[in-house]
């Protein structure tokens, strides 16, 4: 069996319809649900004499069908054919005869005997009268079927008897609850109906069926009480909405779980595949009701209904059974749905179903050479990229960058020069993956980049392209810069998103890390609450963003000096504890949360009893070492995460008194440990790096408070000498000046401490020391337009691309509307 015989994709073109009576219009259904299939197995040559001789087609009709250039054309043709002619209503009837009696080997008879067993078994089937009335599942109101459902009540075969459920679940429907179809308002909808003593479902995809329901059948699926709560008594008419937007989602998903029911009893029909059927189509059609499905899955698992796996590998057996040479409208539309999926379980967290999803994409499209596939074959290996980015899988997004450009270089090749496709979004990605390796200045040119080639039209991707920016402008300590994208990104994503929806969270959140790096005054506060709120409502459950939410809330309180009180540490064991039952142990992601907790419990040892304080720094001690051996793992041993690890440790052990286990004195460990980050940090950044300087910066003061100014005075030194200004105050490059000029006055070179004084003056002039502090209501304006913006924001890049006429100023040209010409691709080799 092919196939493209258990999937569910509709014909591009449309069957006319000749014949007008109920049974013909049943036909035609049966013939287009199982055009796919017919078309891509049937060869005409061993149906058409009888077809011919019977008078189903005439020798024009044939003369068009030898016509196709390919032997699926020709099936096709033929199949288009069949029920325009009018004055044969038996030719149905003729044409299965023909596929149960073909001119063909044993091994093709038997192939044609599956396509007629599909044909017998697609029921298209009315329980009722025509007088009858139909009713939704789990909803007062009542709507009515196509049109090709209110025909007459007869079909090629029958559906299964099955006894009577009991009373439960045979409740009548009452006379308020009915209505006449209305062909003229067509709805696809699954659709529970009673017939006799059985509730029948209407199950869509492929199989247009009823089907009895699961006895006793009660859907274990609704809003959790707490969350619909906190939603009803909130003024904010966002909540309102947001209630609005789960009910719909909720109903989406109790059809899901209908099917999974029927599915467990396998009483699906044969061939019935998860991932076309209607119920998720219409889940993958709403991308901005994603996120809201989370918070059900737990509920799926309790009723062994593995929802992500089993759409997964649907979708991936439909592609290992579809055949690349099928047409093209076919293969877009599987490959689409296939990036639509990609999508979903991207926004539920879901890295691993995702990128296995992407991975059978791009393998298929791989054994075509055909270029209505490039475009897509180019997007699945950029949203690869972004999948492995956010795993931190960064060696998968370092081969699925190469697989990219490679895919664009063929594209632009093809174009002659035209604007086909936005490389805004794979520059994005280039610049993530870049920056957690620690390539800050080509991070920072990928970012900018990307910002100007991002699709004006795709408030997604500008998002997207704005957050990736933010965190490379932040790593170069470009503040001001770094702060006018962080406000444009927040009023950009609430415009157009709207204040409940993953895209805000992530803008909200890249402004509360600037905040954070650089003000670290009440209006980061006041963001990380809002962006608190924001996770627990937008969600709605436990998730890896209200985790990011707890440590943000707590990195807010703690570089703000909030530290009376132990919220900022509630915050990061409450970031930590969610983020282990969500993503495991040895997650490379869970080395940010442990970071924050160690610093947080680093803090409290300083107000903690002196009793307790060794203790408190222990497990501190503990979560560090947990992190330093993730990022070991996942970035190497000599990396700026690693680096930034080491330093943590060395202050940790910087301020214990004792160690059960270390015989060494601390202090010679905890020197060793910086040193250690520091020669680590010149391995890998740029002298001017401000992540060197800050180590650099600790090191020395570590030496200055064991009055050691020997082994200070060349860090501060070149902390001095390499901290470049960026028009904004730093506060501890200040003391690095002031810290060197003590310390030459304490050895007695007052001329030197001059220097350095003089030094200082020019800095603060340079970096003033005001801050402004961002009003919170700034990020609720309304925000200029994209293109706009970017000209404002980079100024120089868009300058030189004018003056350059980089192919990004020509007109988009879609890929399809280019002159397909031979050409042979050239190999190129990229260089990392």
């Amino acid at each position: 069996m092919s196939s493209v015989e258990k999937t569910s994709l509709n014909a591009s073109g449309q069957l006319p319809l000749g014949p007008s009576t109920g049974i013909d219009r049943q036909n035609v259904m049966r013939i287009k649900v199982n055009k796919v299939a017919i078309v891509q197995d049937l060869r005409v040559e061993h149906v058409t004499s009888p077809l011919l001789e019977k008078g189903v087609i005439s020798e024009k009709d044939l003369q068009k069908i030898e016509n196709g250039r390919t032997p699926q054309d020709r099936a096709r043709i033929l199949v288009d054919l069949l029920p325009t002619n009018s004055k044969n209503t038996d030719w149905y009837k003729h044409f299965r005869d023909s596929l149960q009696n073909p001119d063909a080997s044993p091994e093709t008879r038997k192939r044609y005997k599956h396509l007629v067993d599909f044909l017998d078994n697609t029921v298209i089937h009315r329980p009722t009268s025509q007088a009858g009335r139909f009713r939704y599942t789990n909803t007062q109101s009542t709507r009515s079927l196509p049109p090709i459902y209110s025909q007459t009540d007869q079909t090629s075969t029958t559906l299964q008897h099955y006894p009577p459920l009991p009373d439960i679940a045979s409740k009548e429907t009452s006379h308020e609850e009915r209505t006449p179809n209305d062909p003229q308002n067509p709805e696809k909808k699954d659709v529970k109906v009673k017939v006799g003593h059985q509730n029948m479902t209407l199950v869509k995809g492929f199989f247009h069926q009823w089907l009895p329901t699961p006895d006793n059948f009660k859907s274990h699926l609704e809003i959790p009480q707490s969350h619909l709560d906190q939603l009803m008594s909130s003024s904010n008419p966002n909540d309102t909405q947001l209630i609005e937007m789960e009910k719909l989602a909720l109903e989406n998903l109790k059809k899901v779980e209908l099917i999974s029911a029927l599915a467990q009893r396998k009483q699906l029909p044969l061939g019935f595949e998860l991932c076309m059927c209607d119920a998720i189509q219409d889940i993958l059609n709403s991308p901005d009701l994603f996120h809201l499905y989370m918070k059900y899955l737990p509920a799926l698992e309790a009723e062994e209904i593995s929802l992500v796996t089993n759409l997964q590998s649907s979708f991936v057996s439909v592609l290992q059974l579809l055949e690349s040479s099928s047409t093209s409208d076919i293969v877009n539309q599987v490959t689409q749905l296939g990036l639509k999926l990609s999508h979903f379980l991207l926004t539920i967290n879901k890295f691993s179903e995702a990128e296995s999803t992407l991975v059978s994409i791009i393998n298929f499209l791989k054994q075509s050479t055909n270029l209505d596939f490039w475009i897509t074959r180019y997007q699945a290996y950029v949203k690869l990229m972004l999948t492995c980015n956010l795993s931190y899988q960064l060696d998968k997004a370092q081969g699925a960058y190469f697989d990219a450009v490679q895919m664009q270089y063929q594209i632009d090749m093809m174009s002659f020069s035209q604007k086909v496709i936005y490389e805004g979004s794979m520059h994005a990605e280039t610049s993530h993956m870049l920056l957690e390796y620690g390539s800050i200045v080509s991070s920072l040119g990928w970012a900018r980049k990307s910002l100007r080639e991002t699709d004006p039209n795709d408030p997604a991707s500008i998002v997207r392209s704005l957050c990736v920016a933010i965190d490379a402008y932040c790593a170069h300590w470009m503040v001001k810069r770094a702060e006018l994208l962080a406000v444009y990104v927040v009023q950009y994503a609430r415009k157009y998103f709207g204040e409940r929806h993953p895209a805000y969270f992530d803008a909200l959140l890249h402004f509360c890390h600037f905040n954070t790096e650089f003000k670290q005054d009440e209006s980061g506060i006041t963001a990380s609450k809002e962006l608190l709120e924001v996770a627990e409502k937008t969600y709605g459950c436990e998730s890896i963003q209200l985790a990011l939410a707890h440590r943000e809330m707590s990195k807010a309180l703690m570089f703000s000096q909030k530290i009376d009180e132990d919220d900022y540490y509630s915050h990061a064991i409450e970031a930590v504890r969610i983020a282990r039952s969500l993503i495991g142990q040895g997650d490379p992601q869970l080395h940010l949360f442990l970071h924050t907790l160690a610093t947080a419990l680093q803090w409290k040892s300083l107000k903690c009893p002196k009793e307790i304080k060794d203790s408190t720094l222990h497990w501190a001690e503990a979560e560090a070492k947990q992190a330093l051996a993730i990022v070991t793992s996942t970035f190497g041993e000599i990396s700026l995460k690693s680096g930034q690890m080491l330093l943590l440790l060395g202050q940790i052990y910087s301020k214990m008194n004792n160690h059960p286990v270390i015989e060494e004195d601390l202090l010679d460990v905890s020197a060793r440990l910086l040193t250690q980050a520091v020669d680590y940090l010149k391995l890998c950044q740029p002298p001017s790096s401000f992540y060197l300087l800050f180590g650099m910066a600790n090191l020395a003061t570590f030496y200055k408070i064991l009055l050691k100014p020997d082994l200070a005075i060349p860090r501060f030194k070149y902390v001095v000498e390499h901290a470049e200004s960026t028009g904004s105050y730093i506060h501890w490059v200040h003391k690095c000046y002031e810290n060197l000029a003590s310390l030459y006055n304490s050895i007695g070179e007052n001329q030197e401490a001059d220097l350095i004084q003089v030094k200082l003056s020019h800095w603060l002039k340079a970096n003033p020391a005001k801050n402004e502090v961002i009003d919170f209501a700034v990020l609720q304006e309304d925000p200029i337009p994209f293109p706009s913006f970017i000209t404002k924001a980079d100024i120089w890049g868009t300058a030189i691309q004018k003056a350059m006429a980089l192919p990004s100023e020509k007109a988009f040209v879609p890929l399809g509307h280019l002159d397909k010409r031979e050409y042979i691709p050239l190999v190129v080799n990229y260089v990392w």
